[in-house]
């Protein structure tokens, strides 16, 4: 019974969580066991600073802490300083935020307006379109100041020593598209700047044919276009200006400034992508209940594969005593 209960509670309630890199350093180091909570109760009045088990897009999860709760605006600036109104925070030696960016983390029942937020906001707001499994398409136009210019343009700058293509430009990063403006500036005479700037729609592509590569037409009474590329149709349905944002979400970070997955390239975090917490068990329960059944556990764990291992040898063993008892008793009866 006593084993029964120990393993509902680390099945259900309960689950150590082991930190596999130096990501929660100095915290938690490398290979540190962390006990999450898994409670729908336990996620309930989270706060900053709490340390929380979180499932990515890719369905990995890892442990992270909250910088950022719903309602929050941070700056984070190119130097890896972070100015919320909890705290402030530096991530060492972040190289990824080129330029200072504010960024509001929304809250449920938020109303956002796409035009209106800046570079970083709708890569987020994006991302949370598309984990929510809405099919949306991004239509880029450039702009010299008030003027719209080619949008070929930006087949000739590069990321990386990397060509850039026209298919890759609606879903960039805002770092690579900001370098991208950067080097039309650079090449476009005059003073005006240079910006990309994204419309979002409700959409689909289409692997379909038309009758030229550049071909745009009205296929129904919705005006909806169709605008060709290499991967097909791009079927543009109603345009996306306001975004209800139905979830809370928070600003999720690890501490090491590099490859090291968080809401810097993910976006924000909602409610059910968080599924544990931290749990800071007082010394005493932890020595006297927790270490004891998790130690109780393993060592009945151990013993019934050590006596499973034993009984499966045991019984071979007795197999094959048998099987050569027949065959010399089926020899003798031959020889006769």
């Amino acid at each position: 019974m006593f084993l029964g209960g120990a393993t509902i509670i680390r099945l259900y309630v309960f689950e150590p969580v082991k930190i596999m890199d130096a990501s929660m350093a100095p915290k938690f180091k490398e290979q540190s066991i962390v006990w999450m909570c898994k409670l729908p109760q336990c996620f309930s009045g989270l706060q900053d600073q709490d340390i929380v088990w979180a499932k990515f897009k890719s369905n990995e999860s890892q442990v992270r802490s909250i910088l950022a709760m719903p309602g929050d605006s941070i700056e984070i600036s190119d130097k890896g300083k972070v100015y919320s109104s909890h705290r402030n925070f530096k991530w060492k030696g972040e190289d990824a935020f080129i330029q200072s960016r504010k960024i509001y983390v929304p809250k449920a029942g938020d109303t956002l307006v796409f035009s209106e937020l800046n570079d970083v906001e709708q890569d987020y707001v994006i991302s949370y379109l598309r984990d929510k499994g809405e099919n949306v398409l991004v239509k880029t136009t450039l702009w010299q100041g008030d003027r719209e210019i080619s949008i070929d343009r930006v087949g000739s700058t590069k990321i990386a020593n990397r060509q850039v293509s026209l298919n890759e430009i609606d879903f960039l990063p805002w770092q690579d598209r900001y370098l991208i403006e950067e080097q039309i500036r650079q090449s476009e005479p005059g003073n005006a700047p240079i910006k990309l700037k994204r419309q979002l729609f409700y959409g689909e592509i289409k692997k379909v044919a038309v009758a030229a590569k550049n071909d745009t037409a009205t296929v129904d009474t919705a005006q909806i276009s169709q605008v060709h590329n290499s991967q097909g149709v791009k079927v543009y349905g109603n345009q996306i200006n306001e975004i209800v944002i139905e979830d809370d979400c928070y600003y999720l970070i690890c501490k090491k400034s590099s490859n090291c997955p968080d809401s810097r390239e993910m976006g924000y975090f909602t409610e059910s992508h968080i599924i544990g917490r931290h749990v800071q068990w007082p010394d005493k329960i932890k020595e006297t209940f927790i270490e004891p059944v998790m130690k109780y556990v393993n060592f009945t764990t151990d013993l019934i594969s050590d006596t499973w291992t034993h009984a499966t040898k045991w019984a071979g063993n007795k197999i094959d005593q048998i099987k050569e008892f027949f065959q010399k008793k089926d020899t003798k009866e031959s020889d006769k």
